[in-house]
């Protein structure tokens, strides 16, 4: 007894088909990155700021600071272990080793509505 198989053609075995798009999770740089801004997020919440932590279709993890009716936005750039955080004006604020200062900084900019 023989089974007859057909050859069938799955889209996961075609050279002509892309393979699916990855995630930004599987980017260490990417999720080093979103780990910086989380830690800086919980530090500048316990000292009372309102923050948002958000991520735009361009992968660009950015962290919303609201105070007094004033914001920044801060995000994280560097590659390879050495990561800063910088505001959307172009300052840069410090290493992501410093959070207790960097957020300081934050509120010191939010209170004196400084850019």
């Amino acid at each position: 007894m023989t089974l007859m198989t057909t050859p069938t053609s799955s889209s996961a075995t075609n050279q002509n088909v892309p393979a699916p798009r990855t995630r930004g999770h599987d980017d260490p740089d990417q999720r080093a990155r979103e780990v910086g801004l989380n830690r800086l997020r919980a530090v500048l919440t316990a000292l009372g700021v309102r923050t948002r932590l958000t991520r735009p279709r361009n992968r660009i993890w950015r962290l919303r600071v609201h105070k007094n009716g004033w914001h920044e936005t801060v995000m994280c750039a560097g590659s390879e272990g050495t990561y800063a955080y910088v505001t959307a004006h172009g300052r840069l604020l410090g290493p992501t080793s410093d959070v207790q200062s960097i957020a300081r900084l934050l509120v010191w900019m939010l209170d004196h509505q400084q850019r």
